[in-house]
């Protein structure tokens, strides 16, 4: 029995493998990185109990990320330059950023997983493991809500 893609309609043999599962739905390699790329944009995440403007028709779970990131030598040595001067240590900065937007992608993509087009109730949190990890955790809650509803 031969599968096939959902995007394009390319067919394969059942064991050749080439399709990936996204969402419960079959799609061949090169449909697979678009679709995902679309499904992650169009999910929404948002600190508020609810979607605004939209009825939530299914909780769908609690779903959690943690990431721990180091910070590094040349970043620790710039940010003890930092702290002498009193000024903003960048380094620190963006790889937080890096570690927020990876999170954040890693929520959606748990939330297409679990049928979700939204995690709400979001909370961000940081804590330091050491002179050199930083841990970062952002969870929430996985949601359907009833699209066009305003």
């Amino acid at each position: 029995m031969a599968r096939e893609c959902e995007k394009c309609g390319k067919k394969e043999g059942l064991l050749a493998g080439e399709h990936t599962e996204i969402a419960g739905k079959l799609y061949c390699k090169s449909c697979a990185p678009r679709v995902l790329d679309q499904l992650l944009r169009d999910v929404v995440i948002t600190t508020t109990p609810q979607v605004e403007g939209h009825r939530i028709k299914k909780y769908l779970g609690l779903e959690s990320v943690e990431i721990v990131i180091g910070t590094g030598s040349w970043s620790e040595f710039t940010g003890d330059l930092a702290d002498i001067f009193g000024t903003r240590v960048s380094a620190f900065e963006k790889k937080l950023k890096k570690a927020r937007d990876i999170a954040e992608k890693r929520l959606k993509y748990l939330a297409i997983q679990r049928g979700g087009n939204a995690v709400v109730g979001v909370d961000l949190d940081y804590t330091e493991f050491d002179k050199n990890r930083v841990g970062l955790i952002i969870n929430g809650t996985v949601v359907q809500f009833e699209e066009g509803i305003s």
